[in-house]
Formats: C-alpha cells, sequence, structure tokens
C-alpha cells in the first residue's frame, strides 16, 4: 500500500501553461528576441528555468542575456503567476481523499521553487502537502534522484510505499531514477506517447483513475 504520493506540479497539479508562456515571452520581447504561441512550451518547460530561458533564446543566446532574460521572467512570473492557472478536473477532491486516507501528499518539481507555494494555496487552499518543493539552491533537479531521495528519507517510508506521479517523460526517469514507480497522467504537457515511450509503470485519463491506482482498485 502507498503512504506517499508525490506530485509533479506543472502539468500534473497545476495547468500553468498560458502564465509560463506569458512569462517567458515578455522576458524574451524585452531582450528583443521573439516570443512563441502559447502551445509551443509544452516541449519547452519541466527541465528548470536555465534550460527554458536556453531553448527560448535559441541562436539569441548569450551568457549575459541568458541571466537578463531569466529575471525578466522571474519579475513577471511573480506578479502573474495565477493569472490563467489552475488546477486539473478532479484533482483537488482527490487530495481530501488521500487525507482522508491518512496518505501522505507531497510536491516536487522543477519549478522555481519561490513560487510553488503560492500557487499550491491558490489552487489548493485546503490542503496540506507533508513538503511542497520546487528547484532549490543546492539540490539536483530532476531526473537527478535526490530531491525525491531526500523527501523519502525525511517521509521516513519504504520507496515500494511511495508513487510518484508526473505528466513527462523527465517524471518517468526521476522516479525510476530512484527506484520508484510512476504513475503517468496523460492531460499534462506532455500526452500519453511520452510517458508510454519513457516507461511509466501505468497511465491514466483522470482524477478517479490515478485514485484507482493508488488505492490499488485498478484491476
Amino acid at each position: 500500500m502507498y503512504k506517499l504520493i508525490a506530485f509533479d506540479l506543472d502539468g500534473t497539479l497545476a495547468d500553468t501553461l498560458a502564465d509560463l508562456a506569458n512569462a517567458m515571452n515578455f522576458a524574451l520581447g524585452e531582450e528583443g528576441l521573439p516570443g512563441y504561441p502559447v502551445d509551443d512550451y509544452r516541449r519547452f518547460v519541466g527541465n528548470g528555468i536555465d534550460n527554458l530561458v536556453r531553448v527560448t533564446m535559441a541562436d539569441g543566446y548569450t551568457p549575459d542575456g541568458a541571466e537578463r532574460v531569466k529575471a525578466g521572467f522571474y519579475a513577471y512570473y511573480a506578479d502573474h503567476c495565477i493569472d490563467f492557472t489552475s488546477a486539473y478536473e478532479g484533482m483537488g477532491e482527490l487530495l481530501e481523499k488521500l487525507s482522508d486516507d491518512g496518505i501522505a501528499t507531497a510536491v516536487v518539481s522543477n519549478k522555481p521553487d519561490r513560487f510553488v507555494p503560492g500557487i499550491l494555496s491558490a489552487l489548493y487552499p485546503d490542503h496540506s502537502f507533508t513538503y511542497a518543493w520546487g528547484k532549490q539552491d543546492g539540490v539536483a533537479r530532476k531526473p537527478d534522484p535526490e530531491a525525491l531521495n531526500r523527501l523519502i528519507e525525511l517521509c521516513g517510508v519504504k520507496k515500494s510505499e511511495v508513487l510518484y506521479v508526473g505528466d513527462s517523460n523527465v517524471d518517468v526517469v526521476f522516479a525510476h531514477n530512484a527506484d520508484v514507480k510512476v504513475c503517468g497522467v496523460s492531460w499534462g504537457f506532455r500526452g500519453e506517447a511520452e510517458l508510454r515511450e519513457a516507461g511509466a509503470d501505468c497511465i491514466v485519463d483522470s482524477a478517479k483513475g490515478l485514485y484507482e491506482v493508488i488505492r490499488g482498485t485498478d484491476e
């Protein structure tokens, strides 16, 4: 039986795509670089802010420019991170059920750590996560398993009692690098095909389906 469910944030608990795209397009524009359609960011996000800056700057990338773009992103996103961001259907109810069942929940994301608490409190104000982490200084980003291993140690559970939930190949590799099972969610940014190719242990298309996996009733 699972005792700890750890979630990715962007594309798993929260549809953040439009706000991420708007913030990065603003920062790129300040540097005189072109932006991108919102849907393009589905393949850009997930590997941390430094990678996002490098990919979107493309041939316009310079180290100094990257620092300015990153600063511009942070400044804009701090004021606009929940303009269009929303919880995915059924996830609030799922978290409530897990709380009622005595199953701990956590968030481990590559999103800059400073933004995680505000987004979670806006979308899930009645739920208390045991831990909720974004990318922290001195801790390797996903898919390096450092953050997940640290979480498991702090929670005092066995790896066989942990399920990681995410929407991308990065999440699958992250969990497997930590020897933890991973359930992919098809509603996120990347879709079922990527999750299947990456080797997700299971894939669900609804919060109800995820709960059935967690409770072991999906046979």
